[in-house]
């Protein structure tokens, strides 16, 4: 049986809300990536077809893992203004039934020169994720932020949450941007979660030996005596026209 992520919630009809449940990452992929055409930018180099990022697998590998967790309400983060003259960062959301905190400089950004594409950093917020998140014993989740929806104004602190043992989910936001008030709303994709299986893994590092550099050659052989995907693509289609 397949190990299980389990997300509840005690909030009466948060279910209901199809935007603002989490969902496999899969299901948001960013719209950059949807529109981009796969099309090689060079016919051959050394006789393998190089292609875009559309047909480099490692991008649908990264979008189809873990689950997403989207903004549950809207809101809206602004700086204000104190009595003498100092900025304060506040909050509003749409519903009573969801708040957001301070996190003080003292606990992470007096320390930590946190930079997210290559912005700087000026407040962290907190908030009470409303799902629990329970995982099979020995599984944890990765916290991540969505990183290829390219938000400049805030993003989620990294780190690993043990969801086999402590259940409930409070995310840290930092934010990015300058602006004096920053729009969050509901369905906005919030932080990305990866299931891992806790265990250790040993390093083997070594010059190549005979095998390995047998192993090494099938596996460039492997590489260079198959079409790619796009190739083969264009071919079957050739084919079907000429039939």
């Amino acid at each position: 049986m397949e190990p299980k992520v389990e997300l509840i919630t005690t909030i009466m009809g948060l279910t209901e809300l199809d935007d603002a449940l989490p969902k496999p990452a899969s299901k948001f992929i960013p719209d950059w990536w949807r529109s981009t055409p796969a099309l090689p930018t060079q016919a051959f180099v050394d006789g393998t077809v190089v292609g875009n990022v559309k047909i480099c697998p490692s991008f649908p590998d990264y979008f189809s893992k873990g689950f997403i967790i989207p903004m549950w309400t809207d809101s809206i983060l602004f700086v204000d203004t104190d009595e003498e003259g100092r900025d304060i960062w506040r909050w509003r959301t749409s519903s009573g039934l969801f708040s957001w905190q301070s996190h003080d400089k003292y606990q992470y950004l007096q320390d930590v020169p946190h930079t997210y594409f290559g912005k700087e950093s000026y407040f962290v917020f907190k908030t009470r994720v409303p799902w629990f998140v329970f995982t099979p014993e020995g599984y944890s989740l990765y916290q991540l932020p969505p990183f290829f929806h390219f938000n400049e104004d805030f993003s989620v602190i990294p780190g690993v949450r043990d969801t086999d043992i402590y259940h409930e989910m409070n995310v840290q936001l930092v934010i990015h941007s300058k602006k004096k008030e920053i729009f969050i709303p509901r369905g906005t994709p919030l932080a990305h979660f990866i299931p891992f299986k806790r265990e250790q893994v040993e390093l083997d590092i070594k010059y190549a030996d005979e095998e390995d550099k047998k192993r090494i050659a099938a596996h460039e052989l492997n590489l260079v005596t198959k079409f790619s995907p796009l190739v083969a693509h264009k071919a079957d289609k050739k084919k079907s026209r000429s039939n």
